[in-house]
């Protein structure tokens, strides 16, 4: 059973979110309502999954998921917000979600995003814009260390796509859809920084030989 925690600072809507996760058998370890409580509470109860919002007291969404991320890498961030901008989905990613889901969200897609998540891929919700380049935090580099930051399911999928093998043929390779893939390439895309497929294509052989 996945183990999650749900930070954000609205009690009711936390309150609810928690029932929803906990009436489709997840279970709920812990809840926090700032940024700061959710590094204690997670240290604490070492969950699977945290559902993540960004605007928060003390320690906002984005501050708190770089902290969480450094300390247990095997936690998985699931972003659930208001906001749905680029610049807001680009600085969570590169701070190390894993998915990204809007509260205007359905409960299934929520659920979804969750599943998701917790199995290992990557999320973008309906509605949610996949960045692009170098959008995230001004602070960071335009480029990162090349393809340092690279999980291996991302790595695999790099290295196809710098094969030149399309989304659908990804998908039937590694029994992915074909959603999943594409949020995997733009997720690598941003972590690479590079502009377009095409040039992702290029880093890779480039880098890879």
């Amino acid at each position: 059973m996945t183990r999650a925690v749900v930070v954000d600072d609205h009690p009711v809507f936390r309150k609810g979110l928690a029932a929803l996760l906990r009436a489709s058998e997840v279970d709920v370890v812990g809840e926090a309502g700032s940024g700061l409580e959710a590094l204690a509470v997670v240290a604490e109860t070492q969950p699977d999954v945290v559902l993540m919002d960004v605007s928060m007291p003390d320690l906002d969404g984005i501050a708190a998921t770089e902290q969480l991320t450094a300390r247990h890498p095997d936690v998985r961030v699931v972003v659930i917000t208001q906001l749905e901008d680029e610049s807001t989905v680009s600085r969570m990613l590169r701070a190390g979600a894993s998915a990204y889901v809007t509260k205007q969200s359905s409960p299934e897609q929520i659920l979804a995003a969750v599943a998701a998540a917790a199995g290992g891929a990557l999320w973008l919700g309906p509605g949610v814009p996949r960045p692009l380049g170098g959008g995230g935090a001004p602070s960071a580099p335009t480029i990162p260390p090349p393809l340092s930051g690279l999980t291996a399911r991302e790595s695999s999928i790099a290295d196809l796509v710098g094969r030149g093998l399309t989304n659908p043929v990804i998908s039937e390779r590694l029994g992915l859809s074909t959603k999943t893939v594409a949020n995997y390439v733009s997720i690598i895309m941003l972590k690479v920084g590079a502009a377009d497929r095409q040039e992702l294509a290029r880093t890779i052989r480039s880098l890879r030989g």
